[in-house]
Formats: structure tokens, sequence, C-alpha cells
């Protein structure tokens, strides 16, 4: 009884610790192009973390790594909102998953008035979830682009050398909390018979993940174009995105880490290639 009281004291701890820190990122306010605040907190965390080799690009990308390794898993967020610069207070309600089952979350309003301002959910708790797996593997990598919402102008900018022993690639830049991208903008993100999809899909499946639709584009869908390796999208626990409305359920961020961390432990430090038949174009963007 004591042991069992001890592990759920510490589990709820845990997860206390977790949404405060979840909290902290959301209240900083980011904007495409006007990422400064977000990226300087991301480069003052790396600074006081063993093991963490970081460098940025002219254009604010973020580039992490850690460990020695012939190839690396990589997670990534972009670190944009479409929200105006606020200052904002972060509180805590009871809202609908996509269960519509009331769950603790996190919503937005401003300091100035009090109304109800996006939360910037899209893509803050993908950074959020990134920054999390970073701390579980000692191999690892993570990028962190800027201005994602306007065209994934920083992922299309970005150091391509840095990719080149990536072995497979994994964003968090999906709604709700059920949701996985088979493609994106019609560009395929991985090949469904495959010993990437076959080592995962279960692992996708126990974790809630069972809405596997064709979504709108990402940066995953610009890594895909430049390069072989698989990748995934995953859902981010982000609702109503886009938003003043907008909310992050903190049970789905803490699965959405669950998820990311065990299809890691599944797929290790190996190669997955994956070579798109025709390379789409998306003309709409320039």
């Amino acid at each position: 009884m004591v042991k069992e009281i001890t592990i759920k004291w510490w589990v709820t701890l845990k997860g206390f610790n977790m949404k405060e820190k979840l909290k902290e990122l959301l209240s900083i306010p980011t904007k495409t192009w006007e990422e400064a605040r977000l990226i300087d907190y991301l480069t003052n965390h790396f600074d006081k973390m063993d093991g963490y080799k970081y460098e940025k690009d002219k254009l604010g990308n973020l580039y992490v790594t850690k460990g020695i390794s012939e190839y690396y898993p990589l997670v990534l967020a972009h670190t944009d909102t479409v929200h105006d610069i606020v200052e904002m207070e972060v509180r805590e309600e009871y809202l609908p998953n996509s269960q519509g089952e009331s769950k603790l979350a996190l919503k937005a309003y401003t300091k100035e008035d009090g109304s109800p301002t996006g939360i910037g959910g899209d893509d803050k708790a993908g950074v959020f979830i990134c920054l999390q797996l970073l701390e579980k593997f000692d191999v690892i990598k993570a990028f962190f682009p800027v201005a994602e919402e306007t065209g994934c102008h920083g992922s299309r900018g970005a150091n391509e050398e840095f990719f080149k022993n990536v072995g497979y690639a994994i964003q968090f830049d999906s709604t709700e909390n059920d949701t996985m991208s088979l493609s994106l903008m019609g560009v395929k993100l991985f090949e469904e018979k495959s010993e990437f999809f076959n080592k995962t899909r279960n692992v996708i499946l126990e974790h809630g993940f069972t809405e596997w639709r064709h979504h709108p584009y990402t940066d995953t869908m610009i890594l895909k174009e430049k390069f072989n390796f698989a990748c995934l999208n995953f859902a981010a626990g982000y609702y109503n995105y886009h938003t003043c409305n907008e909310y992050v359920v903190v049970e789905d961020v803490i699965n959405s880490i669950k998820l990311g961390e065990n299809v890691i432990k599944k797929l290790g430090n190996s190669f997955y290639e994956f070579k798109l038949d025709q390379k789409k174009s998306s003309p709409w963007w320039g």
C-alpha cells in the first residue's frame, strides 16, 4: 500500500510539473517572423542542458543534436503561430477532447482586457513535446523551423547538411488527439507497406491515433520533398487552431510525448528509406 501511494504521488507530481512547464512555454507570444522570444527561451534551455549541441541559422531556425550515431531520429515543430503578439495569461479550464470528454485544458486571455486570444498550441505544443523527447534520449536530433504558417519558409531555407544523417523524422503538428498525416498537400510521408510503418502501426493505434488523414502543409512535407527518409506527423493536442478560442488539452500533449517516445524506441537509430515516386511542387506559395 505504501509503495502504491508513493507511485501515485510521484506520477501526480510529475504531471503537475509538466503542466506548469507547458503553461510557461505556451505563455510566450510568437508570430511568424517574430519568434525571437521563443527562440531565446529555447536556446537558454539548451545552454543549461548537458550534451546538447545547437546552432541557429540566419533565418532563426534551430538545429539540435545529442549524442553520436550514424543515423539519428529527428523530432521537429515550428516556432511561429498565426496570432498577434500580446501579453497573455494562460488559464486552466475543463474543455472537450476529440471524444467529447471534459479534460484539463489550457486557454489564453489577454492581460490587457481579459479577452480570449489564441494560445498558439499550433505549434508551441509541438515544441514542448520535442523538448521532452530531447530529454528522454541520448542520441537524437531536433529541428525548430521558423515561419511555417506562411509557407514553410524556415524549412525551405534550412541547412541541408544537418539532415544528411537523419534516419527518419517525426513532427507534432496536427490537431486534436487522434490524428496522423498520411500525406501533406498530396505528398506521401511514408509507405504503408514498409518495415517503417509495420514497426510503428500498433504503437500508434495503442495511443489512440486512429484518424489517418490527408492534411494541408507543414514542415515534414518540405523534408519529404528534399530527402529520402520516412516521416510521420502526429497530433499535438491543440484544438480550434488559428482562432482566439484555441486551447491545449494537457493529457493529449502527454499522450503525444509517450507516443513519440515509444515510436523512437521501436525504430531506434536506423535509416528508413522512402523515396517519392514523383516530387510534388507547391506553386501556390512560390
